[in-house]
C-alpha cells in the first residue's frame, strides 16, 4: 500500500516548525502562519523569544527583562493554540541574540518563521537585518511574513531558473501547493522582450516540473516566462499569491538581489528555501 501524501511529507522533513517573536504585530502575524503551517503538517511549534542580557543591567532590571519575554511567549502561546488547537506548542525564552539563537534552532527544525515590519525590534536589532542573515545562515527553510492580507485561494509561486537547486526549490513550493490545496505558477524571468517558453528555455523547464507533477498530481501547476528584471517581476506576482518560494545562495552566501528585494517588499509571505 502506497503513502498518502500527508505520509509522504511527515516522512521528508523533519516535525517541528519554529517561529522567533518579540511582542510586535508582525510577529504576532508570524505566529499565525506558523500555527497553521505547523497543523498541515502535523508538526509540533516552538515559540521562541531571545534577548541579550547584559551582566551590568540591576537585578531588578533583568527580572523585569525575563518577566516581559515570558509574558511575550505565553500571549504568543495562546494566540497559536487558538490558530490551531491541535497542535503541540511550547513556548522558550532564550538568553542571547536573535540572529544566532534562531539559527541553532533551525538546525532541529523542518522550518523557521519571522514576522516583518518596519522599524527596530528584536530588541534593539533591526529587524529586516534579523529576517536577511537567518533566511542567510539556517540550515533549514526560512519564511518572512509580513503581516498584510494574502487571498487565501491564491496560487504559490516559485522563482525558476537554471540554478542546479532548482529541484529542491521547486520540490519545496510543490510541497507547499499540495498542502494548501494550491495552484501552483513557476515563474522564469527573462531579462528582454516577451517570448514563449519553448523560445525562452527550449524544453528544459518542463524537465524541472515533471518530475514533481508526477509527485503531485493533485497540483495544478503552470509554468510562465516573463520579461523583465527577476525583482520587479516576482514582486507583481506577489500581488495575487499567497506564498512566494525563492532560492537562498549556497549556506553562508548572501542572498542575492532577488531574495533581499523579497524578504523586503514582496505582500505576501516569502519562503526561502534551502537546498
Amino acid at each position: 500500500m502506497g503513502f498518502s501524501l500527508k505520509e509522504e511529507a511527515n516522512a521528508m522533513i523533519k516535525t517541528r516548525v519554529v517561529v522567533g517573536v518579540d511582542g510586535s504585530a508582525g510577529s504576532a502575524a508570524a505566529v499565525r502562519w506558523a500555527a497553521e503551517e505547523a497543523r498541515m503538517r502535523q508538526a509540533e511549534l516552538r515559540v521562541l523569544i531571545a534577548r541579550h542580557r547584559r551582566e551590568s543591567f540591576a537585578l531588578d532590571a533583568r527580572q523585569a527583562d525575563a518577566d516581559a519575554d515570558t509574558s511575550t511567549v505565553q500571549t504568543a502561546v495562546q494566540q497559536a493554540r487558538a490558530v490551531a488547537p491541535g497542535v503541540s506548542v511550547r513556548g522558550v525564552a532564550l538568553p542571547g541574540y536573535a540572529v544566532p539563537v534562531l539559527v541553532h534552532a533551525a538546525e532541529e527544525a523542518a522550518l523557521v518563521v519571522l514576522g516583518s515590519h518596519g522599524g527596530r525590534s528584536f530588541f534593539g536589532q533591526a529587524h529586516g537585518s534579523v529576517c536577511s542573515q537567518v533566511a542567510t545562515q539556517a540550515q533549514c527553510c526560512v519564511v518572512v511574513v509580513r503581516g498584510g492580507e494574502v487571498p487565501a485561494d491564491g496560487p504559490i509561486v516559485v522563482g525558476v531558473n537554471d540554478d542546479p537547486d532548482a529541484s529542491t526549490i521547486i520540490g519545496r513550493a510543490f510541497e507547499e501547493a499540495a498542502m494548501r490545496g494550491a495552484p501552483l505558477i513557476a515563474v522564469t524571468v527573462r531579462d528582454g522582450g516577451s517570448s514563449t517558453a519553448e523560445e525562452a528555455l527550449g524544453t528544459e523547464i518542463d524537465l524541472q516540473l515533471d518530475p514533481w507533477r508526477e509527485k503531485y498530481p493533485q497540483v495544478r501547476a503552470t509554468r510562465e516566462v516573463i520579461g523583465g528584471k527577476p525583482d520587479k517581476v516576482l514582486l507583481q506576482q506577489c500581488r495575487q499569491a499567497q506564498l512566494v518560494v525563492a532560492g537562498a545562495r549556497q549556506q553562508g552566501a548572501l542572498l542575492g538581489p532577488v531574495g533581499t528585494r523579497l524578504l523586503q517588499r514582496a505582500e505576501c509571505p516569502v519562503l526561502i528555501a534551502r537546498a
